[in-house]
C-alpha cells in the first residue's frame, strides 16, 4: 500500500511531458531487456588534448605527502568512503560493506535500487563505483612514478569491465552515477599517459572504450527530465560533456557534446539564484553543481569550446557566494541534505572540499574569494588549469573585474539571510536564518521542513546547529527524522512537519516562507518572516518568527496565530561538543570550550534536554553517521494566539 501511495504522490509531481517521456523510457527498457547482444562503436582517431602535465615546481608541495598516504591504504585495501572504514583486498563492485548486501547481477535499469533489502544502503555502492579513489591512485602515480599504484590502478579498472558488463548490475541503473565516472576516466587517462598500462587501457584497443561508449550512450539515452532534474541533470550532462569534448573519438561525439552543453547553459541559470546559490535549498548540493560547472568550463576553454560569459560569470557567483555563508571560523553552512558528493578528487580526502575550488576561481576567472592559506589546492588547480591559454584566462579576470559586469554576489534571494555582529572578529555573531523555499522543482527531494530554522556560531565556533541528514533510503524512520521539523531548530505544531512527505526524496505539500522585514546593521540587525505549512490543519496556524540581533545578544520572538488548541514544541539543536543544562525553569546554559551562551526562557513552557532519544538529541556529522546530541525542547499545549520570547546571551572568553 505504501508503494502505491508513493507512486500516485510521484505521478501528481510531474506534468504530461515528463509522464509521456517516462512512458517511452519503460518502452525502451522493453525492448533493451530483449536484445541479445550489446556491441559498442569502435573508437575512431584521438585528436591532441591539451591539456599537459605541470611544471614540476607547482607539485612539489605539502598537500603531495597526504595524497601520497591516501593511496599507499588504499594499496592495502583499506577504503573510507562516506564516512565508512572497510578493507576489501579485491574490491566488491557490487557489495555495501554496511549491510553486507550485494546488489543483483540481472538488467540494470530493471533493479529498485531505492530498496535496502535487494542493496542495502546504495550510497555506498556508487561511492565506490565513482572511482574516486581510482583518481587519488593515478595522482599518487603522478606525482611518484611509484609502479605500485598504477599497477592496482590497472587491475581495478579491468575487474570493473569484468564484473560490469553492459546493462547488468546497480551501476547500470544511474545515468548521473555514469556521468561522474566519466569524469574519474578522463583524468585517470590523463594522468597515466605514457605508460604501458595506459595503452592497455586507452590505447587504440584499450579495455575500457567499449564501457566509454555505452556510459555516453546511455546518459545520452535516458538523462534526468522534469521533476528529477535537479543537480543529477548538471551531472550527468558534465560528464557527457567533458569525456565527448576529451575523447570526441565516436560518430556520436559531436552531437553529444552540443546537446550537454546547451542543456548545461540552460541549466546554469535555471537551478541558480542571480545571487548565486543553488535552489535545491541544500549547501553540499551548491558545492556538488558548482563542481560540475567549473568542470565543464575548464574543459570548454582548453578544447577551443568557450562556454558563453554569463554561464562563466555564474561560475563565479557561485564561488563568490560562499564566503558571504562562512563564519569567522570557516565553517560552511549546512541546510538541507547532505551527502559530500564529489564531481572529481584531485586531492587528499582529508583536504578541505573548497580550498581547491577558491584556488582553481582565482587563478581561471578572478573569482573574488580568499586566497586559501598556504598551498592548500594547489596542485588540484594547477592540473585543472594546465593547457588553458593566458589570453583566455586575463580575459575572465578582465571581465570580473569590470564594473559594468560586476554583480556583488548575495544571498538574499535565495531566502538564506545573514544576520552577523562583529563580522569575521573573534567575538563575532554569526546566525543564519532560513525563509526560503523548500527546495527545487515539484518534488523539492533535498529540501527539508527547516521553515524559519536558524543555526548560530559565537566566535567561528558553531553552536546552534543544523542536525544533518545521516542517510537517505537505507532507513526510512532516520530519513524521516532528519528531514523532518523535529530535527530543526524551529517549532513544531501537533507533532507534524511543516511540509507533508510523499517519500523519501518527494514532498507532497510544500511550506510557505516569506520574508517580512529584515534590517540589516554592523551591530546586528533585524529579521522577520511567516510560514503557512500549518495552515493546512484543522484548525489553520500561522507561525511567525522575529530574529533581533545586538552584539552579543540574539532575541528570538514566536507568534502562533490562529484557532483553537494546539501542542507547540520549540526546539535548540546543539553542536555534540556542547554541554547543556536547565537552570530552574526559565534558564538554560550552553557551555563549549572558549565560550558559553546563558537563554532566557519562558517559564509557561515546559522545558527538557533530550539526548539521544527516539524523539531527537541527535546529530550528524556526516552521511551515514550519528551521534547523540543535546536537544533542548520546550512543550505547551495552548489556545491560540500565543506569543512568546527566547533570549541568548553569549559570553566569548578570549
Amino acid at each position: 500500500m505504501a508503494e502505491v501511495k508513493w507512486y500516485w504522490h510521484r505521478l501528481r509531481a510531474m506534468t504530461a511531458e515528463e509522464i509521456a517521456f517516462r512512458v517511452r523510457f519503460a518502452i525502451k527498457k522493453q525492448v533493451w531487456r530483449r536484445r541479445k547482444s550489446w556491441r559498442a562503436s569502435a573508437p575512431g582517431a584521438r585528436k591532441a588534448d591539451r591539456w599537459t602535465w605541470p611544471r614540476a615546481e607547482r607539485l612539489e608541495l605539502p598537500e603531495r605527502q597526504t595524497i601520497v598516504l591516501e593511496a599507499d591504504n588504499l594499496l592495502a585495501g583499506n577504503y573510507r568512503m562516506l564516512n565508512l572504514t572497510f578493507t576489501e583486498p579485491l574490491i566488491d563492485w557490487h557489495l555495501d560493506p554496511q549491510t553486507g548486501k550485494r546488489a543483483p547481477l540481472v538488467f540494470g535499469p530493471d533493479i529498485d535500487y531505492r530498496d535496502p533489502e535487494l542493496c542495502g544502503n546504495v550510497k555506498n555502492i556508487w561511492e565506490k563505483n565513482r572511482h574516486h579513489h581510482l583518481t587519488v591512485l593515478a595522482l599518487a602515480w603522478a606525482l611518484t612514478r611509484d609502479r605500485r599504484y598504477l599497477a592496482e590502478l590497472e587491475r581495478q579498472l579491468w575487474s570493473w569491465t569484468a564484473d560490469n558488463p553492459f546493462p547488468v548490475g546497480v551501476n547500470w541503473t544511474s545515468s548521473l552515477e555514469a556521468g561522474i565516472r566519466l569524469i574519474a576516466w578522463v583524468w585517470i587517462e590523463r594522468l597515466i599517459r605514457g605508460t604501458h598500462e595506459h595503452d592497455r587501457l586507452f590505447g587504440i584497443s584499450g579495455k575500457l572504450w567499449p564501457a566509454i561508449y555505452w556510459h555516453q550512450w546511455m546518459i545520452a539515452e535516458h538523462y534526468s527530465h522534469g521533476s528529477s532534474s535537479n543537480n543529477h541533470l548538471i551531472g550527468e550532462m558534465a560528464g557527457l560533456y567533458i569525456a565527448a569534448s576529451v575523447w570526441p573519438v565516436f560518430a556520436e561525439s559531436a552531437r553529444w557534446r552540443r546537446m550537454a552543453k546547451d542543456i548545461l547553459e540552460r541549466e546554469a541559470v535555471k537551478q541558480t539564484f542571480p545571487g548565486g546559490l543553488n535552489r535545491e535549498q541544500a549547501f553540499s548540493y551548491h558545492l556538488f553543481s558548482l563542481e560540475f560547472f567549473l568542470l565543464c568550463g575548464l574543459e570548454g576553454d582548453r578544447a577551443g569550446d568557450p562556454f558563453s560569459e554569463g554561464y562563466i560569470d555564474g561560475v563565479r557567483r557561485m564561488l563568490e557566494v560562499i564566503p558571504l555563508l562562512t563564519d569567522a571560523g570557516g565553517n560552511l553552512p549546512r541546510y538541507g541534505d547532505e551527502d559530500h558528493g564529489m564531481a572529481l578528487q584531485l586531492r587528499s580526502s582529508a583536504s578541505s572540499r573548497i580550498d581547491w575550488l577558491f584556488r582553481t576561481g582565482i587563478d581561471w576567472i578572478g573569482a573574488n574569494v580568499p586566497l586559501p592559506f598556504g598551498d592548500a589546492g594547489s596542485i588540484a588547480s594547477a592540473l585543472l588549469i594546465s593547457g588553458i591559454d593566458e589570453r583566455t584566462r586575463v580575459a575572465h579576470a578582465s571581465a570580473a573585474a569590470h564594473p559594468a559586469k560586476r554583480r556583488r554576489a548575495a544571498v538574499d534571494d535565495s531566502g538564506n539571510h545573514v544576520l552577523a555582529s562583529n563580522r569575521g572578529g573573534p567575538g563575532e555573531l554569526f546566525c543564519l536564518f532560513d525563509a526560503a523555499p523548500l527546495g527545487y522543482l515539484s518534488i523539492a527531494g533535498h529540501g527539508h521542513a527547516d521553515a524559519l530554522s536558524f543555526a548560530l556560531s559565537a566566535g567561528g565556533v558553531p553552536v546552534i546547529v543544523d542536525p544533518g541528514t545521516f542517510i537517505y533510503h537505507a532507513d526510512p524512520v532516520w530519513r524521516a527524522y532528519f528531514r523532518g521539523t523535529k530535527a530543526h531548530n524551529t517549532i513544531t505544531v501537533d507533532g507534524l512537519d511543516q511540509s507533508v512527505a510523499g517519500g523519501p526524496f518527494l514532498w507532497e505539500r510544500k511550506a510557505r516562507a516569506e520574508l517580512l522585514e529584515r534590517t540589516l546593521g554592523p551591530d546586528g540587525g533585524r529579521i522577520a518572516a511567516k510560514h503557512d505549512g500549518y495552515t493546512r490543519l484543522k484548525e489553520p496556524v500561522t507561525h511567525k518568527r522575529i530574529l533581533a540581533l545586538r552584539g552579543n545578544r540574539l532575541t528570538v520572538e514566536d507568534e502562533l496565530t490562529g484557532k483553537g488548541e494546539h501542542e507547540l514544541d520549540f526546539r535548540l539543536h546543539f553542536a555534540p561538543y556542547c554541554i547543556t543544562f536547565l537552570a530552574g525553569a526559565a534558564e538554560c546554559i550552553v557551555q563549549w570550550e572558549g565560550g558559553s551562551m546563558r537563554m532566557t526562557l519562558d517559564p509557561r513552557l515546559e522545558w527538557t534536554i533530550l539526548r539521544g532519544q527516539a524523539d531527537g538529541g541527535w546529530y550528524s556529522p556526516g552521511f551515514n553517521v550519528k551521534k547523540p546530541a543535546d536537544t533542548l525542547s520546550g512543550k505547551i499545549r495552548t489556545a491560540l494566539p500565543f506569543t512568546f520570547k527566547t533570549e541568548l546571551e553569549v559570553n566569548h572568553e578570549h
